[in-house]
């Protein structure tokens, strides 16, 4: 909740929400908002080795569940590239919370998973309500 505030109290992000239904879900609210796109970069998706095991064993893409699973309680967030000072100022006040820049915005408004093999559509993610 605190990043939350001061990514808000310092006009860091341009646009951010929770990640409880999800990646896949974040994405797509925020890209149709705002009408852009977004690319993923699947390698800085973090995913442990441990669960990444888990999902090959049961013949399950780890990227495709990481991106399109529910519960992950973070925050999503966006960035103009001239208000990295003000995110700066944020991360010296989290220094213990971790940021992991995992894609770029996009003028095209697809949805996209860049991944060494190639770009992949973005997978339908979780929808709570629907």
């Amino acid at each position: 909740m605190r990043a939350g505030l001061l990514l808000g109290r310092n006009r860091a992000a341009s646009a951010c929400m929770d990640l409880s239904d999800g990646l896949a879900d974040g994405v797509r609210q925020i890209g149709e908002a705002s009408g852009v796109g977004l690319v993923l970069n699947a390698a800085a998706r973090p995913i442990s080795d441990q669960a990444r095991r888990w999902y090959e064993a049961r013949g399950h893409d780890p990227v495709a569940a990481a991106v399109a699973g529910g519960d992950d309680y973070e925050l999503f967030f966006t960035l103009r590239p001239s208000w990295r000072g003000r995110l700066r100022g944020v991360q010296r006040d989290l220094a213990d919370l971790p940021m992991t820049r995992i894609g770029v915005v996009t003028k095209d408004r697809r949805f996209v998973v860049r991944t060494p093999d190639g770009d992949r559509t973005l997978p339908d993610g979780f929808e709570h309500f629907r």
